[in-house]
């Protein structure tokens, strides 16, 4: 737990921008945090800040020490991919306490604690879920357990899925209105990193029942295929068309489905192509 000098924070807002530069992810959307506040509001958090508090304020002004604290909890998402198995995105879940406090000993001094309390949440999305998200399709899928806060998923292959029923409905809302790599986006560079691998999961799931007479990474690349391809990732047809407008100047008559993806993908990106 950091103790930095002064009020670094006097509201949520500028609580969360603390917590982001202090993660080393201040390159993330603000709004995406909102998706996981349901994450931090728990008892077991509140007793680990009251603890962490404590000893830290002790541990650095003495056993007489007293103080007052005004504090938040800001949940902070880091993304992985697996693709081994069943493909999944997790999403761990560090919840940073940010806490303006006055210590009081032979004088008073105003400081604030910094710092990820608490073990992280883990947070795990088969690509199979994601995609019958998009689908509207998660009927498909039984229902485990459920109560007020999660739903308990039973996926074919791997062990029972639980998500915070919050999360899902957030997520489910996003996708409303903006594509899976637009959102993965928003997480700053580690969402960007991510984005393509899980586009071309989705991508391989759209089209596993297909009957292309070659796999995406042999076929030759046209136009519709590609817009087709773009809007299974749940882009929007006139994004996927002005992304594959953008793209052109890149794309050949020989290049095959699978390197037109990944060219338009890093193209919309503002990314180097490799």
């Amino acid at each position: 737990m950091k103790i930095l000098s002064g009020q670094q924070a006097e509201n949520q807002n500028e609580a969360v921008k603390l917590a982001l530069q202090i993660s080393g992810e201040e390159g993330m959307d603000t709004y995406i945090i909102d998706m996981f506040e349901a994450l931090s509001d728990n008892d077991k958090i509140n007793a680990e800040a009251d603890k962490i508090t404590s000893s830290t304020i002790r541990n650095r002004y003495g056993s007489k020490a007293t103080w007052r604290t005004e504090r938040w909890f800001v949940p902070v998402p880091k993304l992985h991919y697996e693709g081994k198995d069943i493909p999944q995105l997790i999403i761990e879940v560090d919840i940073y306490l940010i806490a303006a406090a006055v210590v009081r000993t032979q004088d008073s001094r105003l400081i604030t604690l910094a710092g990820a309390v608490g073990k992280p949440e883990t947070l795990t999305i088969p690509m199979v879920f994601l995609h019958a998200l998009l689908e509207k399709d998660l009927g498909r899928f039984a229902m485990v357990a459920r109560d007020a806060n999660y739903t308990t998923w039973d996926i074919p292959g791997m062990k029972p899925v639980r998500l915070s029923n919050d999360f899902v409905n957030e997520l489910t809302e996003m996708l409303k209105y903006q594509s899976v790599v637009s959102w993965l986006d928003e997480f700053g560079s580690q969402g960007r990193y991510v984005a393509p691998l899980v586009a071309g999961s989705l991508f391989g799931l759209a089209f596993r029942d297909s009957t292309q007479s070659l796999p995406a990474n042999k076929e030759i690349m046209t136009t519709d295929d590609l817009i087709s391809a773009l809007e299974s990732m749940a882009y929007q047809p006139a994004e996927a068309k002005e992304m594959v407008r953008s793209a052109a100047p890149r794309l050949r008559a020989d290049t095959t489905l699978e390197e037109a993806i990944r060219i338009t993908l890093q193209m919309g990106k503002g990314g180097d192509i490799q």
